[in-house]
Formats: structure tokens, sequence, C-alpha cells
């Protein structure tokens, strides 16, 4: 199949494509800088078919780089949401629109869509399920992704081929930009890690693109998959990586009260002066609630198997050693 994926230079568009890439596909890039493919993507051996210039929020160029494409992997967001840029919430919910609806209308079967296991959030499950309701979110950006997910299941209700992955926190190797995951394993590893109620599903970035690669089929209708990853209690999560590191992590307990606060009090300070801290009032929700996803009938409809979550996150560390963000030192089991 030729495959329009957006977001190709990005943490889980790079993996997914070189994993459809290596699958036989035909892979073809929108990419608003070209140059960035060969940046991002040349030194790690990925060579997609085809490169065309364009914006997810353009629907122009967006239409033009559909044309001859079988199927679409949407993985594009724009960032900037945690320090308070609200101008990259209306790019995204633009940006599904533009991609995921215009490929609906092309024909292209099927059409990929990465969503979050956040708009299930906050929840009292201490489960979540495929058949979990839509939750009502408490910030703009969350209501943005709602909005956002709303649409696709709109466009899901009418029949069309949409395939939808709600993820939860995605761990791997070859991380573009680092994100709250892998900041969290650098902070964990070089400071302390707080331990508090809740905790997170940790997704392979890798098996996400395995994933993606099964659901490349048509004719299949719409579908969507849970896909929150092998939860870890942030109790156990640290323990977890001070094995894999060889080293204990240091920990600070914080009680959850402590933390929505300390979130609040941030999200006013950004009102006041705009600064980039990856904790908001949201985000404490979020890393307090955090229960275990059922992702079985995932896993059993598109034949994938999770790796272990030591392989995952010694495979993370080491890359982070690899690419300077972390000293050998700081994990002496993976020298």
């Amino acid at each position: 199949m030729r495959v329009l994926v957006t977001g190709g230079t990005g943490f889980i568009g790079s993996h997914a494509t070189a994993a459809m890439l290596a699958a036989g596909h035909e892979v073809r890039l929108l990419a608003r800088t070209p140059a960035k493919v060969e940046q991002v993507l040349g030194p790690r051996g990925i060579e997609p078919t085809e490169v065309v210039t364009g914006d997810m929020g353009d629907a122009a160029s967006v239409r033009a780089a559909l044309d001859g494409c079988d199927a679409v992997f949407h993985a594009a967001a724009a960032v900037g949401v945690a320090s308070g840029d609200l101008s990259a919430v209306a790019g995204n919910v633009a940006g599904t629109r533009n991609v995921v609806g215009q490929a609906v209308e092309a024909g292209c079967d099927p059409v990929l869509y990465t969503s979050s296991v956040a708009v299930l959030y906050p929840t009292t499950a201490t489960r979540l399920t495929p058949d979990s309701p839509l939750a009502e979110p408490i910030s703009e950006y969350g209501r943005s992704k709602l909005e956002a997910e709303q649409y696709v299941r709109g466009l899901q209700a009418d029949g069309a081929p949409v395939v939808s992955f709600l993820i939860g926190g995605v761990y791997g190797p070859d991380q573009p930009q680092l994100d709250s995951t892998m900041r969290s394993i650098v902070a964990a590893t070089t400071q302390a890690m707080v331990v508090t109620r809740g905790g997170v599903g940790i997704l392979d970035v890798r098996d996400l693109a395995l994933l993606a690669v099964a659901a490349l089929e048509p004719g299949r209708g719409p579908r969507r998959f849970l896909a929150g990853g092998q939860f870890l209690d942030w109790a156990t999560w640290t323990h977890t990586l001070s094995d894999v590191i060889g080293r204990p992590v240091r920990r600070v307990r914080v009680p959850a009260p402590v933390m929505t606060t300390l979130g609040r009090t941030l999200d006013l300070a950004k009102r006041v002066r705009s600064f980039d801290y990856p904790l908001t009032y949201e985000a404490a929700l979020y890393m307090t609630s955090g229960v275990a996803t059922d992702d079985t009938e995932t896993l059993a409809a598109l034949d994938v198997a999770y790796r272990p979550v030591t392989d995952t996150l010694a495979d993370s560390t080491r890359w982070l050693i690899e690419a300077g963000h972390l000293r050998p030192e700081h994990a002496p089991a993976l020298g």
C-alpha cells in the first residue's frame, strides 16, 4: 500500500514509518520542512519512498498529499501546551479534521489515527476497557483532545474506515524531542522520582509501530483499539528502573493532594509569565489517577505481543546515554 504519514519526523511517526517500510509498504511523508526528514531519519537509515511539503493545518496541502495514497497514518501533533500555548490546541483539532476527514473523503482505507487514553480521564474506574466512556476534561487542552476524539468517533459511527488507537505513555529509543515520558527517566536517574498515588501505562514505541502496521488492512471498516501499555504504579516503576540501571533511584513520596496543588500553582504562575515546565494541574491529575488498561482485545486482534517492560526501559535508557541526555555512570548496569 502507499501510505501517507503525518508526523513522520516525530517519535511515533518515525518508528511507524520504519516499520511500514520494513513490511513492504510505500510511505509518503507530509513534512513542513523536508530538510528535517533527512536530519531526523537519515542517521537511522530510514528512507521514505517520497517526501512532500505541507502542513496538517493547511487543507489544500493535505489534499494534494493524499492524491494517489491508499491509506493514512496521522501521527502529527502540535506541541507547546505545557507552556500554555493554546494555539497548539487549535492546531491539533484542525489538523485532525484536515487529515482524517479529507482522507475519508478521498477514499483511503484504512485511516489510522493516534488518540490518547487521556480522553478517558478523569475516571473513577479501577481499570479502563474499550467500552470505557469518554470523560469530562478539566482544561482547554483536555477539551481539545475530546473534540478531536468526538470528531473521529462521528466518522466511525457513519461507517468510515477510521482506525483509532487510544495510547498510553510511549517510551523507547530514538526520540527526536524528549517528552514527559523520557524526561521522567532522565529526572529519576539524575535527581529523584516522585512517588505518588496512581501510575502509568508503558507502551514501547516499537510495539505501537507494529500495531499500526498490523492495522493496515483495508475493508475492515471502523475500528477502535485500546493500547495503554503495561501498567506500573509509581513505586513499581521506580523499583523496576532501579533494577534496570543497576543502582537505586532516589524516591520522594508526595501525597496526591500536594501534587495537584502544585499543579494548580504552576498553572496560575504561567498566566502571569509564560514558561515551559511539564507539570500542570491536568498532568498532576493524570499522574495521581492513572489506572491500568485492558489491551487484551487489541493484542489478540492485531496479533502483537508487548515486549517486557524491562527491555523497554533498558533500551530507552541506553539511547538516552548514546544521545547525550545521560552519562554512563547514571546507569552502570547498561555500560
